[in-house]
């Protein structure tokens, strides 16, 4: 008996140090990441009017595509293409799918515009953008401690944090919390990354574009996932000065 809980407890022993040996810590060179950000923070602002400058013509329809098949909704440039028709045919005839497209693409558009304007995002805009997303059929699940939790993330976005590092790590947090604990039953993914450009933002950044292929394993993990916003704001640092 005794010799057995000796080997149970080696063998407990050499599983944890298996474990440990086995977990992966992402080191982040902050110093490198927010000298290079910095850097180019401050080209893209450089002239006599530093205002916001305008996002591509094509981040918009990128963007939903991007969102969409992070959902598990399969969508591509051409299925844009046609739910942004013009024409009554294409009015009369157009499915549940298409009207989400085109509501997503002009919640973005109003995004911009409120960043530009420099407005507040409130709880009632950020309604909206779930039930048009959704096509109002939820609206059961927003519930009064959905409300209240929805009130205190549209709080934390309209407080940023102007220094660069505590702003990334407060950005990227509420997004890791909102992806694991769902604030709604459907299109939560979604509504997360709306709220994300819109924290964004409101920090003075640019908007990130996650990978559907290749980021959906960094939700889950923080660290990775801030490793990953810092590489995607400086790509997209990257984007806007090569316009």
């Amino acid at each position: 008996m005794e010799n057995n809980q000796r080997r149970i407890a080696k063998l407990g022993r050499l599983l944890a140090k298996s474990l440990r040996l086995h977990e992966v810590k992402v080191r982040i060179d902050w110093q490198r990441w927010l000298r290079l950000i910095q850097r180019k923070r401050r080209l893209l602002t450089r002239g006599p009017s530093p205002r916001r400058k305008p996002l591509p013509a094509e981040y918009f329809a990128n963007a939903t595509v991007i969102s969409f098949r992070l959902e598990g909704i399969e969508i591509d440039n051409s299925d844009i293409v046609s739910a942004m028709a013009r024409g009554q045919a294409h009015k009369t005839f157009r499915s549940r799918s298409s009207q989400r497209i085109r509501s997503h693409i002009a919640i973005l558009h109003q995004i911009e515009s409120a960043l530009q304007r420099g407005t507040l995002l409130n709880t009632p805009s950020a309604v909206r953008w779930y039930t048009s997303i959704s096509g109002g059929l939820s609206l059961a699940s927003l519930d009064e401690s959905t409300m209240t939790r929805l009130d205190n993330v549209v709080h934390r976005i309209n407080s940023p944090q102007f220094r660069l590092q505590p702003a990334i790590k407060e950005i990227t947090h509420l997004h890791a919390q909102l992806l694991a604990d769902p604030l709604v039953p459907s299109f939560n993914g979604i509504l997360s990354r709306l709220l994300l450009r819109y924290h964004l933002g409101r920090c003075g950044l640019p908007p990130v574009m996650f990978d559907p292929q290749s980021d959906e394993k960094v939700f889950g993990d923080e660290p990775r996932l801030l490793n990953r916003v810092l590489e995607m704001l400086n790509g997209s640092y990257d984007m806007l000065l090569a316009e």
